[in-house]
């Protein structure tokens, strides 16, 4: 999958969300990983806790990344 597609992913999984969308999440849709994307930026993530203690890795596009205001601004 490329960046391009990937942005258009998880831009289209953010309008969906009800909630945060996690690194599980978005690799699941994308059927890949997306250590690439976090490497270069495009994707930002948070490690957390659950309520119940687990931890989750929480991740969303960054705005302020070149390619996803390219993709994103409508």
């Amino acid at each position: 999958m490329t960046d391009e597609e990937l942005i258009r992913l998880i831009d289209g999984l953010e309008d969906k969300a009800e909630n945060y969308l996690t690194l599980e999440d978005i690799q699941n849709a994308a059927g890949a990983g997306v250590l690439p994307a976090i490497a270069a930026g495009i994707v930002l993530v948070d490690n957390r806790t659950r309520l119940d203690g687990t931890p989750v890795t929480v991740c969303r596009l960054n705005r302020h990344h070149p390619l996803v205001i390219e993709l994103t601004a409508w």
